[in-house]
């Protein structure tokens, strides 16, 4: 499954307005919005009359607010939708999915009872900034805010599995659609949460709030008999599906957390890193806490290196402006980091020759120059060093991901309207290049 939903928003018909708004003329289209994929958690399609809230957001106010979208078979659709007549002003897309009649939500709560289903505790959020009226497709990423979690069960029990109860986990979320993101709700209490079966004696699945705490599981057997294990600090990520390996026996189980942990695709393996900082100065690895990520560091050369590209979100950022994943998706940025335009990774400072700046990097930290780049590759760091996480391109109307085999790193020096940087492929060695100041490329800090 895809952590995120490709949606394509045609804008076809005229616009009605919302509440408040001035009535709008010879409007130019109607917002109709047409899933490209359409993988939800429960690995099915979307379904006749399924729906979603949208807001359209244009000069600090909402010219559409909350208005329901519904799924008629290959589109979703909103009664007398319809875009306003200045082609030139730009407007933010917000929408969310299952659609609430009560208001945009602020807080949401997976069911406790999930026997049933999961998917009306998928909670869904995509965001569009810069958005013009025109026929065009608007494309918008859904994202998965809440985690998953797949109890995996070898049952070498007399008897057979009745059900699984997940506990020790707070259902409720603050949930901010602006971003979209979504955290485990301060003083919340705790709750159990049924799972659902996805196959009989052998496999149970529910969505929990992403957050960090004990992790309780409780499987019942036929002889009525119910035996439970606790993980006393498992940590669940926003849009990120994990495996629980459980051993019943029937004297007890065994609990487990293993195999991927994924964007709801493919992704790296939980456990990775660990919780120290700096470097060990001799040429080993050690990590770095930054920005609620865990980096592994090594010193090459003379200079102490991020080993891994750069996962930071500034403050204020959305994908799509300035930075964007390595790829269509979330799922690659574990393993490629994240993509940065120039301004964004300079935080809006140019440097020139051998000059270094913070940028957004963590303090006691830099963009490396130029010189510094050159470097590292006449130290030899280790084979695996330099990750291909491909490049964003943005030039004119293109703007789209490149060569997933390539791999550009940033430095914080620039000649015109294009920066310095180190480009190599999965097949040839580092090499000085420049690339257009507005393309998306990986960026590794340096420590001062």
């Amino acid at each position: 499954m895809k952590k995120q939903l490709l949606l394509s928003a045609a804008l076809a018909a005229s616009l009605s307005v919302a509440p408040g708004c001035a009535e709008k003329q010879d409007a130019v289209s109607g917002i109709t919005i047409t899933p490209a994929i359409k993988t939800r958690v429960t690995e099915l399609h979307f379904d006749t009359g399924d729906c979603i809230g949208l807001t359209v957001a244009k000069g600090g106010e909402d010219y559409v607010h909350n208005q329901p979208m519904t799924f008629d078979g290959s589109v979703f659709t909103g009664s007398g939708l319809l875009w306003y007549n200045d082609l030139n002003e730009k407007s933010t897309l917000t929408a969310y999915y299952p659609y609430s009649a009560s208001g945009v939500p602020t807080e949401f709560s997976v069911a406790n009872d999930q026997t049933g289903g999961n998917a009306s505790s998928d909670l869904l959020g995509a965001v569009k900034k810069d958005v013009t009226p025109g026929s065009a497709a608007v494309g918008m990423l859904f994202y998965h805010l809440m985690s998953q979690l797949t109890i995996v069960i070898t049952n070498n029990s007399d008897a057979a599995v009745s059900g699984v109860v997940v506990s020790g986990f707070v259902p409720t979320a603050s949930v901010d659609l602006t971003v979209p993101a979504a955290t485990a709700k301060t003083g919340a209490a705790t709750a159990e949460i049924k799972a659902r079966e996805v196959t009989a004696n052998a496999s149970y699945r529910v969505i929990l709030v992403p957050q960090q705490g004990a992790l309780t599981v409780t499987v019942s057997t036929s002889d009525g008999k119910s035996r439970s294990k606790t993980l006393s600090s498992a940590t669940l990520e926003s849009g990120k599906k994990y495996d629980m390996a459980v051993l019943v026996t029937n004297v007890d189980i065994e609990l487990t957390l293993s195999g991927d942990v994924s964007d709801w695709g493919d992704g790296g393996s939980l456990g990775e890193g660990g919780s120290s900082g700096g470097e060990d100065g001799g040429g080993g690895v050690a990590e770095l806490e930054y920005g609620g990520e865990t980096y592994r560091t090594v010193t090459v050369g003379d200079r102490v290196w991020m080993a891994e590209n750069l996962r930071y979100m500034p403050a204020g950022a959305t994908v799509g402006n300035g930075v964007w994943y390595p790829g269509s998706d979330l799922s690659a940025v574990a393993e490629k980091g994240l993509l940065y335009n120039y301004a964004t990774a300079t935080s809006g400072v140019s440097a020139r020759a051998n000059a270094s700046l913070r940028g957004i990097c963590p303090e006691g930290w830099h963009i490396p120059a130029l010189a510094e780049l050159e470097a590292l590759v006449a130290a030899g760091p280790a084979a695996g060093f330099f990750n291909c996480a491909g490049f964003w391109i943005m030039t004119g109307t293109i703007d789209k991901y490149g060569n997933a085999d390539k791999g550009y790193l940033l430095s914080s020096e620039v000649t015109g309207e294009r920066n310095d940087c180190l480009s190599y492929t999965t097949t040839t060695a580092p090499v000085t290049d420049q690339v257009p100041v507005a393309y998306g490329v990986s960026v590794r800090c340096v420590k001062d």
